[in-house]
Order: C-alpha cells, then sequence, then structure tokens
C-alpha cells in the first residue's frame, strides 16, 4: 500500500479515484506544525526556529503517523508553491520520514496525476529555506516591534514586515487626500448634427495655457467661447488600432478581476478559486505567470476550432512578458478543460464559484484568440470668429469596433477600475467643411484628490511595488482591515486612527517601512530558492538592522486621541496592557514612574480595586520590592510592587499573603526537603510538586516558593512509577 499525503482532504476523494486500488489518499490539513504563538521561537544567536505541532497538527500527525506504518513508500503532493514545498518538509520531519517521494499537481486531473506520481522528485530544501526565511522574519518583526509599539499607543498594534507597508501605503493616500486643496476649472463643448449623427467637439485650450497649468479656470472666457456656432473642419485624422487579448490571470490579476467585476474580498476570490482547484476545474491558482502551458494552449484551440471560432483562433500562442521579480513555476490559471463551459457546470457550482469559474474561462479561453481592431477618428475644428485675437481649436474623438476579435467572447478587461474610451460616432466629413453647432456648454468641475485605493488597486500596487507576494495579498490586506487599521467604506479603504500611529511611529524608523527594503528582501528570499544565498545570512542581517533600528522609539510619544484614557495621578494616557488591566506610560522598566493601575471594564479602564499607594508591610523575597493585594484572571492574589522586573506572586489568604500548597504526598514517600531553604536563591522554601504534562506526568519534584524569580528545580527521590 502506497500512502499520498495532500494539503486539503477536498482533493482526497477526486485523487484516490484516480489512483484506484493500493492507494491512500489522507490530508494534512494544511500546516502541521508552527513557531510556538506565546514566545519568539527563534534563536536569536543561529536563528533556528523552534516549531511545534499546531492546534489542529497534533491529532492529523498521529493519524498521519498511523497511516505511515502500513506504508510501503510514502508521497508528499503538497501545494505546488513555497509554502507546500515547507509543509512538505514538516510533514517529513514531524513524521519521522526516510526520503519521502516529492510529488506535486499543477491541476487535479487524471493525466496530471498519474504523471506527476510516475516522475516522484525529492523535497526542494531550498524553497523550503526561503519560506522559512520569509516565515521567521515576520515573527522576528513582529515580535520585536509590536510589543514597543503597543506601549507607545497604549493599546495593542501590531507591526508586520509586510503587512505595515501596506498600512504606510493607504496612510500616506490618506495624508494626501487630506493635504489637497480642490481647484475650480471649466470645461467647453459643442455639440454638432450632421447626418442624424449627434456628436460633441471639446475646446482645446493647450496653446492659451501658462506653463504649468493644467486646466483653464477663466470663467467668463469659457462663456464667450461656448457662444461661437461657426467652425472650419481642419484636419481629421484615421487611425487603425489592434488590442490584444487580456493575458490569463495570474494570483493578482483574478483578485483585481474578481474585485472590480464580481465585487469580492481578495480572500474570498483565493477561497473560492481553492475549491474549484480542488474540484479538478482550474488549474493551479497561485502563479506569476500569465502565459499557458502547451497542453493549455492546444486544448483551448481545439475548443474554439470546434465551436464554429475558427477564424478567430490565433495561430501561434500568445504570450506575454510576467512582472519583475514573478516566479514563473506554474502557468496562468485557466480551465484544465475548456470544453467544461461555464453553462454545463451551473449546477455543480455555487452562485460565485460559477460566476469566478467564468471569468477565468472567459479570459483564458479569449487569450488564444485575434486581435480586436478599431477606427480611431479625430477631428480638429477651427473657428471662424476669434476670441480676443485667438482662433480657437476644438477636438473631436470617436472609437468604432471593425474586427470584434477575443471581443467575441469577453467584453472587456476585468481588472480595468475606470472609464472606457470615448467611443461616440461621428459623421463622415471632409477636411474644409463649414460646420454649424446647434448648441454651446460650459462645464464647471473641480480638481479632485487622489483617488482612496480599492482592494483590486491596492493589490495592484503591492505587486508593483513587490511587496509580499501574490499569494500573500489577501491575508495581507484581511489582517490590516481586520485590526482596524484601515476600514472599507463604500468599496474604498480608509486608513484609521491605529493605522496612522503604526505610520507615525513606524516610517523613517524602520528600514521594514521602506518599499525599496521590502522589494530588496523578497528578491534575496528568491536568491535563497534558487540557492544563490543563506538562509542565516539574510535572516542575521535583517535582524541586525531590526535590532539597531528598535532603539530609536525609545522616548517616542503619541499625541493622545480624544477618547485616549488619562492616568488620573500623572494624567499621562493610560495603555490596555495584554487586553487584560490598564496601566499608566509613565511607568518605566525599571520600576520607577507612576504605577496607576485599573482593571479593563469591556475596553475603558475601571475603578481601581485598592489605592495604588505601596503597602510596605509585607516585603518581596526579591529584596526590592513590596507585595500587594492585585486582581487577576482567577481572583485576587499578592504581587511585587517591583513587577515586571519581579514577577513573585503569592494566594490571597483572607486578604494576607498566604504560601502555595505543596503536591499532595504519594504513600511510602518521605518529603525530607520539603520546608527546607531554597539552595539557590536561599529566600525561598522547596516546595514539592508533581509534574502535570508530557513524559514524565506524575513524577514529584521539588521548586522553589520563590519562583518564578528563583527557578531551582530537582527531582524527588523514590519517585513512583
Amino acid at each position: 500500500m502506497n500512502l499520498l499525503i495532500v494539503e486539503s482532504p477536498n482533493k482526497c476523494k477526486k485523487i484516490q479515484s484516480y489512483l484506484g486500488a493500493g492507494w491512500v489518499v489522507k490530508a494534512s490539513m494544511g500546516h502541521v506544525r508552527d513557531l510556538p504563538k506565546k514566545e519568539m521561537g527563534v534563536d536569536l544567536d543561529t536563528f533556528k526556529p523552534k516549531y511545534v505541532p499546531n492546534d489542529r497538527g497534533r491529532k492529523t500527525l498521529a493519524m498521519l503517523k498511523k497511516a505511515c506504518r502500513s506504508a510501503n513508500d510514502v508521497y508528499l503532493a503538497t501545494d505546488p508553491d513555497r509554502e507546500g514545498e515547507a509543509i512538505a518538509w514538516h510533514l517529513q520531519q514531524a513524521l519521522g520520514l526516510h526520503q519521502p517521494k516529492r510529488v506535486a499537481f499543477h491541476e487535479i486531473t487524471r493525466k496530471a496525476v498519474n504523471h506527476a506520481i510516475s516522475q516522484p522528485g525529492c523535497i526542494d530544501y531550498n524553497r523550503v529555506r526561503a519560506q522559512e526565511g520569509r516565515r521567521v522574519l515576520d515573527r522576528l518583526v513582529g515580535y520585536s516591534v509590536s510589543p514597543a509599539l503597543s506601549n507607545i499607543y497604549g493599546r495593542w498594534l501590531t507591526a508586520g514586515r509586510v503587512q505595515s507597508p501596506a498600512v504606510l501605503i493607504v496612510v500616506e493616500r490618506e495624508l494626501a487626500i487630506q493635504a489637497f486643496k480642490p481647484s475650480a476649472y471649466v470645461e467647453v463643448f459643442l455639440t454638432f448634427e450632421n447626418d442624424n449623427i449627434q456628436w460633441a467637439a471639446q475646446w482645446n485650450p493647450g496653446a492659451l495655457l501658462a506653463e504649468n497649468q493644467k486646466h483653464w479656470t477663466d470663467a467668463k472666457f469659457a462663456q464667450r467661447v461656448a457662444e461661437l456656432t461657426d467652425v472650419d473642419v481642419d484636419s481629421i485624422q484615421q487611425k487603425k488600432l489592434s488590442k490584444r487579448p487580456p493575458a490569463p490571470f495570474t494570483t493578482s490579476s483574478l483578485q483585481q478581476g474578481a474585485s472590480v467585476a464580481l465585487r469580492l474580498s481578495p480572500k474570498k476570490c483565493m477561497q473560492l478559486a481553492q475549491q474549484l482547484f480542488e474540484e479538478g476545474l482550474i488549474t493551479y491558482h497561485r502563479t506569476d505567470s500569465p502565459n499557458l502551458s502547451d497542453d493549455g494552449f492546444n486544448d483551448i484551440t481545439t475548443w474554439l476550432v470546434n465551436n464554429d471560432y475558427t477564424d478567430h483562433v490565433v495561430k501561434e500562442c500568445n504570450t506575454w512578458k510576467a512582472p519583475e521579480g514573478a516566479q514563473e513555476g506554474h502557468e496562468a490559471i485557466r480551465p484544465t478543460l475548456a470544453d467544461q463551459t461555464p453553462d454545463t457546470l451551473k449546477s455543480r457550482l455555487t452562485d460565485e464559484q460559477s460566476k469566478l469559474y467564468k471569468l477565468i474561462w472567459e479570459r483564458a479561453v479569449a487569450s488564444q484568440m485575434k486581435n480586436a481592431e478599431f477606427n480611431l477618428t479625430v477631428i480638429h475644428l477651427a473657428t471662424t470668429e476669434q476670441v480676443d485675437n485667438k482662433t480657437l481649436d476644438f477636438v473631436a474623438r470617436g472609437q468604432q469596433v471593425t474586427y470584434q476579435g477575443w471581443m467575441l467572447l469577453s467584453r472587456q478587461d476585468a481588472t480595468h477600475d475606470g472609464s472606457q474610451e470615448n467611443n461616440q460616432q461621428l459623421p463622415a466629413l471632409s477636411e474644409g467643411q463649414h460646420l454649424n453647432a446647434i448648441n454651446g456648454e460650459v462645464k464647471h468641475k473641480k480638481t479632485k484628490p487622489p483617488a482612496r485605493y480599492t482592494e483590486a488597486s491596492l493589490v495592484k500596487k503591492l505587486e508593483a511595488e513587490g511587496i509580499g507576494r501574490p499569494s500573500t495579498y489577501a491575508s495581507i490586506i484581511d489582517n490590516i482591515i481586520h485590526r482596524g487599521y484601515v476600514s472599507i467604506v463604500k468599496r474604498k479603504l480608509q486608513a484609521e486612527k491605529p493605522g496612522f500611529v503604526i505610520y507615525e511611529a513606524l516610517v523613517n524608523r524602520f528600514a521594514f517601512m521602506s518599499l525599496n527594503y521590502t522589494r530588496d528582501i523578497e528578491k534575496q528570499l528568491d536568491d535563497i530558492a534558487c540557492g544563490k544565498n543563506k538562509y542565516e545570512t539574510v535572516v542575521r542581517q535583517a535582524y541586525t538592522t531590526l535590532s539597531d533600528e528598535l532603539k530609536s522609539l525609545d522616548g517616542v510619544t503619541i499625541t493622545p486621541s480624544e477618547d485616549q484614557p488619562l492616568c488620573p495621578q500623572c494624567n499621562k494616557p493610560l495603555r490596555l496592557i495584554q487586553n487584560k488591566f490598564w496601566g499608566c506610560t509613565g511607568f518605566k522598566k525599571d520600576g520607577s514612574g507612576c504605577r496607576y493601575t485599573a482593571p479593563d471594564d469591556n475596553g475603558v479602564p475601571g475603578k481601581p480595586l485598592a489605592d495604588t499607594a505601596i503597602n510596605k508591610q509585607h516585603p518581596c523575597a526579591c529584596g526590592n520590592g513590596f507585595m500587594q493585594r492585585r486582581s487577576g484572571r482567577s481572583g485576587m492574589f499578592w504581587g511585587c510592587s517591583s513587577y515586571p522586573a519581579c514577577k513573585n506572586t503569592l494566594p490571597d489568604n483572607n486578604g494576607e499573603p498566604g504560601i502555595y500548597a505543596s503536591a499532595p504526598q504519594k504513600k511510602n514517600n518521605q518529603d525530607a526537603a520539603a520546608g527546607q531553604s531554597c539552595p539557590d536563591c536561599d529566600k525561598g522554601q522547596l516546595i514539592r510538586r508533581t509534574v502535570k504534562t508530557g513524559k514524565n506526568a506524575g513524577k514529584d519534584f521539588y521548586g522553589c516558593s520563590n519562583y518564578p524569580a528563583c527557578k531551582h528545580f530537582q527531582w524527588a527521590k523514590n519517585n513512583e512509577s
């Protein structure tokens, strides 16, 4: 029996049907291991990451280990990208596999699956290290900068290597909008009617504009221009235009197209694309390449020929240049079989799946059709009357389709998020012909500020700036919206107060906030994947820079917002600490400063439970502070006034500091050490306790009552097995 491990359980049934008897197909459910949640998880000397099974991974790994025991060979068929390569490596490590066979499906069809199985390879460790580099860099930035940033703001904020530059882009656009000052200008149009065709020409004031002036602002002069009626045809220019079909979708352009045409968020788009891929309907949806494979080209052109489009099919495959830095390991997104038209699949798919599939199908099939052709006509009109001794110029433009080509299937580029060209119909005129306008109109307008980003245009900007990878755009945008740094207002992204705080605190202080730096890091990760650079070299250099930059946050203050709670003792802003209680930003790490605290009451400071003045009745074992009665998640307890320098705690015993009870004694087990002075700190007493979890669960040991300030540990004698 052979075992094939894929990522998604939705693939298992279909692939199992292709492989037949002698095979078992199981799913890893995505990642099975990751860095720990509550610690950095990276050795800052060697930069070796520490991996632990995630919550779902523990159960999944137990199931897969059982399946591996009865397998002759194990095939790892995780997704064909860097993340999939990393998941395959984690499976190898966690399952203890010796030389597993690595296979990758770029589409889930019988032909593709059987071909991949027949030519297995090995895990590409360079790609694994590149993915590991991205994960570790993200962790180093997030876990180093976020606490310092939160301390400045007073509420929890997160910094991210690619998340924060995305926030920067939105904030800078918002600042440009706020700084924008509109100015009024006018446009003049004359309307004509010839051969029963009504058409318009616009006044071109270019020759009259002052240097650096873009628009005409003299409304009185414009009104005089609009009153002119007699013009002559000065020139007629005609041009034949040819427009190529849009390229098949990449990950980035699919997200843009789905946002513009279907109003889907990038996250929703990728979820639906994943479902279509798992159903075997489209090729792999995480790709930078805009070009089809030979199989894709042949399949699409065969469908076109068989469906009366023979005269509209290209003879050679249309290709496009990939964006700079693109990883072209996979072909563009296309239907796995062109004869699975959107109409034939409607009954199998949800409404959203069907619409996205139609977008993908039309784009891919139309890409291999001939160019659409147009006639562009530009007519220049000269006024017979002069205004202030000046002859004025009017221009009319019209564009007519002469051959539809690819537009027979797809009318326009779905990623286009703006107005279309002027397609008005123009009459047949001749140079020198005299015309009389039937109407003149002055349109009063104002210059507009830069437009806020939409999700589609932000994806386009991220790609242009080299921030992240197309497969990460959806999660980047989802994160900055979910965390409240950016909001969506009428489908536009608008920066919020926390986003401005991140910008103010980090820009010009951290290299990762520079778009050029982010692009360079992505290039270095690409070099790791290609074997041209080393993981440790890239990570160490980035962390050295980050460590130096962290010092720049010392002393940084952010002007509190109007709703920011202030300390009643020193009037400095309060901050929410670990979402548990409020403390004064005047408190310093060395224990000095304002010590005011208050419990959290649904996001606002509650009433303090006790006077915050230090009670010096109960000295702490650390020798520097005094035990204070406080409120915690489990009720009242006593903690040192020198916190966080000292983290000693004691239980509450009817308003007085108590002591932690020792573990219950086992029969025939002498408790010789209990109660003795701690040999390490000589301040606490040894307490017998029992290990609760892990391979030593149930065994007894001695620990210091001064824990966690003192971490003395010794096994108890005569441990019962």
